[in-house]
């Protein structure tokens, strides 16, 4: 945990934090490389592995559920070979937690090239507007297809089941972004076209391209509440293998002076998953063509970070400032980052994290949100003096709720939010006065307070 003489001058690491590395093994990948794998991640700071499980419309294991739609059972890289399970093994000993990386939507590769999904289920995919006498298929699955819904439910319901996931991360759940303006259209399939009649009572086709048209805005929401339907299936499906289950999903973050359109996010609004605690922390992407390190969109990160728990996703190639902006973020209340490819384990930045904003270890915020609350009011109570009254209110909270084990009342949790958010706005008013320890303090306060409707989020 910090010292009490940690100041804003002096980043020190949040806790708790979750710190997740996105994992995709490459081709002859050999299990004897798995120990390293994981040793090299915990070193560079790592407590979580996001290990991908399904990419472009392949499984990284045997799987049953891809044989009996009648796709491949496994991708051809690894034939013969069971990566997964190694691999959590290797985790586990070393107390990292994992979760199972899945492209929910994309099942196609680089350059549009379809995977084996759609070449063996065409009618599954994303059908483009017909432009010029032809339409843009991109490799997408389409999330209102009933069809494709049990099969990816059926799919995660197999992954979780079959291996001791901490949860599902769930990537690429929105409409397809198309060149050049990075936007998404709509689909036109016929599974669409009867999906759209029957709930909005107007032709698919007849619809216009003028934004501001009622039957466009109609169908733009439409498409967003298909895609949040989508995502709260799949939560439901993860809960009946496990309650313990989590399901994390990935949307994209703009920011900027004009609200930008639902098709800049492919119809997936994370602020609205993030709000309604649709997932237990909001993850989210730059923009295609936004810099990560723009001011800007930290200040949106930021921002969001006051109606959820909140994971940004970060790069760690040699170019990235990814040093400074965890610098940049350890006294704001983000439950974690997530380090995405490429990087390499063995070469800066990621080795130079431990020696700097992640020098202090961590645990993962979501597992068990009473102990990061319990863990929270404790780092609290080491910075401030032992005549504190804040201190002393603390250590109070502590005696009282730390035997309880996370078994807090309803009422106890709804008491503790509204004391550390009084606590908040008079330390904010500079009614209270905390000296240089103030940053740390109001961080670990409205963390906490985000960790406590956590803990009373439902499905």
């Amino acid at each position: 945990m910090a010292a009490e003489s940690a100041t804003p001058d002096q980043p020190r690491c949040m806790f708790p934090q979750t710190r997740a590395l996105e994992v995709h093994l490459p081709a002859g990948f050999e299990v004897a490389d798995t120990s390293r794998l994981i040793w090299l991640a915990k070193r560079a700071g790592f407590n979580t592995i996001l290990l991908n499980c399904f990419r472009q419309g392949y499984t990284t294991f045997l799987s049953e559920t891809m044989r009996a739609y009648g796709f491949p059972d496994q991708d051809p890289q690894f034939r013969g070979n069971d990566p997964v399970a190694p691999i959590l093994a290797a985790a586990r000993a070393e107390s990292v937690k994992t979760y199972a990386l899945v492209e929910g939507l994309c099942v196609g590769g680089a350059m549009g090239r379809r995977g084996p999904i759609l070449r063996r289920r065409p009618e599954w995919g994303v059908r483009g507007r017909e432009r010029l006498g032809r339409a843009s298929n991109p490799p997408y699955l389409c999330p209102v297809n009933h069809d494709v819904r049990r099969f990816l439910g059926d799919l995660f319901h197999e992954i979780l089941e079959g291996y001791s996931f901490q949860g599902l991360y769930v990537r690429h759940l929105h409409y397809p972004l198309e060149q050049p303006n990075q936007r998404a259209g709509f689909c036109c399939c016929d599974y669409c076209h009867r999906a759209v009649w029957h709930s909005l009572g107007v032709k698919l086709n007849e619809i216009p391209d003028d934004p501001d048209h009622p039957d466009r805005y109609n169908l733009t929401s439409w498409q967003g509440k298909q895609l949040t339907g989508l995502l709260r299936y799949l939560r439901l499906r993860a809960a009946k293998v496990s309650e313990r289950s989590l399901v994390l999903a990935e949307a994209y973050l703009g920011y900027g002076d004009e609200r930008l359109p639902p098709e800049s996010f492919g119809y997936a609004d994370g602020c609205s998953w993030a709000e309604n605690r649709l997932a237990p922390i909001a993850v989210f992407r730059p923009l295609p063509g936004t810099c990560e390190s723009d001011e800007g969109w930290i200040r949106r990160i930021i921002a969001m970070t006051q109606c959820a728990l909140v994971m940004p996703v970060l790069s760690a190639s040699p170019e990235s400032k990814l040093t400074e902006i965890l610098q940049r973020l350890a006294f704001e209340p983000v439950a974690g980052v997530v380090i995405c490819e490429p990087y390499d384990l063995t070469a800066p930045p990621l080795t130079q994290l431990v020696r700097g904003p992640w020098r202090e270890p961590s645990q993962i915020a979501e597992d068990q949100p009473a102990v990061s609350v319990c863990a929270l009011l404790a780092e609290t109570v080491k910075r401030l003096p032992p005549d504190d009254p804040v201190r002393a209110f603390l250590a109070d909270v502590l005696r009282i709720l730390e035997p309880l084990s996370g078994r807090w009342s309803a009422t106890q949790r709804e008491s503790l939010y509204e004391n550390l958010l009084g606590l908040e706005e008079r330390i904010a008013d500079e009614r209270i006065v905390l000296g240089n320890t103030t940053p740390a303090v109001l961080r670990n306060f409205r963390l906490a307070r985000q960790l406590l409707r956590l803990m009373e989020a439902e499905l």
